[in-house]
Parts: C-alpha cells; sequence; structure tokens
C-alpha cells in the first residue's frame, strides 16, 4: 500500500528532463553523453548530472550521474572518447573519480570499494581494510584518494565492534597505498582516528 501511495504521488510530479552533458575535446566532434532516463516513478529523487572529469592527456571524459534519496542514492560513471560510442562503466556506483596521471586509467570509489577502469571499459577492484585485533569487526567507508609517486593512496575512516556486533568501541583511520594499474596493497597503516585526520601513506617497506 505504501509503495502504491509514493508511485501515485510521484505521478503527480513533473517528469524531469534526462540528464545530458556536451563534452568538448581538442580537434574533435562534441560527444553528447546521455544519462539514465527519468520517469514519473523516481520524479522526486530524479537522476542528475554530478560531476565531468577530463583525463590528463584530455582524449576522455568520466561522467557521473546520481540520484539521491536520504541515505540511499546510486550513481553510474559513463565514458566518453572522440569518435567513439560513449560507454557506460560497469559497477560504477561511485562518489569519487580520480584519473592515473597518463591518463590511460580511471579510479573511483565508492563506500568501501575501490575500482579501476581502463579506456575500453575493463576493470579491477580492491577493498581496503584496517589491521584489527582479535576477533574485531569493522565497518568502514573511504574518504579520500590521490596520487602519490605513481601509487594511489586510499583513506578510511572505520567503526570497530566486538565480535559480536554491538555498540562500536572504537574508531580507527587506515591510509592503504596501492601499486598501479594493478591495485597491488603496497603498504596498510592503521592508527586510532584524529578528528580532522588521516593515516599517512607510507612508501612502501624494503
Amino acid at each position: 500500500m505504501l509503495a502504491l501511495l509514493l508511485v501515485a504521488a510521484a505521478s503527480t510530479l513533473p517528469v524531469p528532463p534526462t540528464p545530458q552533458v556536451e563534452i568538448t575535446f581538442p580537434d574533435a566532434a562534441p560527444v553528447t553523453v546521455t544519462g539514465p532516463e527519468n520517469s514519473a516513478q523516481n520524479a522526486e529523487y530524479p537522476w542528475t548530472h554530478q560531476q565531468t572529469l577530463m583525463s590528463p592527456r584530455g582524449d576522455a571524459a568520466a561522467v557521473r550521474f546520481c540520484w539521491q534519496m536520504s541515505k540511499y542514492g546510486s550513481c553510474q560513471v559513463d565514458l566518453a572518447r572522440p569518435g567513439q560510442p560513449v560507454l557506460e562503466l560497469k559497477n560504477s556506483n561511485v562518489t569519487r573519480l580520480l584519473w592515473t596521471a597518463d591518463g590511460k586509467y580511471l579510479i573511483g570509489a565508492g563506500e568501501n570499494t575501490v575500482r579501476l577502469w581502463n579506456l575500453t571499459g575493463g576493470s579491477r577492484a580492491a577493498v581496503p581494510r584496517p589491521f584489527l585485533g582479535g576477533k574485531q569487526q569493522s565497518v568502514s567507508h573511504i574518504g579520500r584518494l590521490w596520487l602519490r609517486d605513481g601509487d594511489l593512496c586510499v583513506a578510511m575512516n572505520s567503526e570497530v565492534f566486538g565480535p559480536n556486533g554491538g555498540y562500536a568501541t572504537g574508531q580507527l583511520m587506515t591510509t592503504t597505498r596501492y601499486a598501479l594499474p594493478i591495485l597491488k596493497p603496497l603498504e596498510i597503516v592503521t592508527l586510532p582516528a584524529r578528528e580532522g585526520q588521516e593515516a599517512p601513506c607510507h612508501m612502501p617497506q624494503t
């Protein structure tokens, strides 16, 4: 019944236009990227254009579309290249995007997963985790991505729980350094969380 009422309420709202973005590339025709279609069912929480991120080489652009409802939402990333069909990247529900310095790979981060795509849509994934003691459990979310000396650094915050769940017993901050493009963990630093800080992205120990 509640679902029917929500659909009925949504049907009275005007349907927002489906989001479109025109990307301009040097010495090439513009490319139009069309996001997911909006309809009466999602009129209250429509898909919108959130971000366009050009590659350092200027030969590709990542376009992110999202919808948001309170604590819930989803995103989709499309890859645009001159003279080629727009490519919807698989598993692209991410909130952060970053190109590698050479423009060959796009990196995205969702709540707790890092993904890397090449320019043909092939992908890898990694899930950074804090160092935990004993039988502790954790719930984590990624806070920041950045590049350092050709590697990827991923900062993450975690709430720590005992083996049986219950209330959180502490908070941790972890930064994982990955080798690119294979997303191999090189160094993991976990420290007690401090407000406004993140764990350092250390060089790998030899």
